[in-house]
């Protein structure tokens, strides 16, 4: 498959809420950082599904797809409106309110490594702390919030 294919596919299967089919694309051993915190395959997917939840007409466009080897570098939009409560993105966090803010054109700078033809690690270059630190910034949330252990 083609890796702007592959890149462009597991966002769209997010986005239109074909998680299954999603988990599919990342590989096993895949990790990601979800604010701040190291993540498995597992969690990875099912925070996107309470970002669905939350963002109802949540959309992902994939941009400037450059391959070197194994790597690959993308910038990913993401626009929709955050008309709901977001559920916690992990076990023992917090909810994240509906602000009714919309968020677009959000551009998250991702560095993604490929391993046996399948996503193993998606990283925002241009926020160490993952996109979903992104996201929440430009709803204007702070994301310390929304941890584990942390009062609002």
């Amino acid at each position: 498959m083609n890796m702007n294919n592959l890149i462009s596919e597991v966002f769209t299967d997010m986005e239109s809420g074909k998680f299954e089919r999603a988990k599919t694309i990342l590989a096993d051993d895949f990790r990601a950082l979800l604010l701040g915190k190291e993540v498995s395959r597992p969690i990875y997917i099912s925070a996107f599904r309470s970002l669905r939840q939350g963002i109802p007409d949540l959309q992902f466009t994939v941009r400037n797809v450059k391959t070197d080897g194994d790597k690959v570098t993308a910038k990913l939009r993401i626009a929709g409106t955050n008309s709901h409560t977001i559920p916690a993105l992990m076990k023992g966090w917090h909810e994240i309110p509906a602000t009714n803010k919309r968020v677009d054109g959000l551009l998250a700078e991702l560095e993604i490594t490929l391993k046996n033809g399948k996503i193993e690690e998606i990283r925002n270059v241009k926020n160490t702390r993952g996109m979903f630190v992104s996201l929440l910034e430009n709803l204007r949330l702070d994301y310390k919030k929304f941890q584990e252990n942390q009062l609002r």
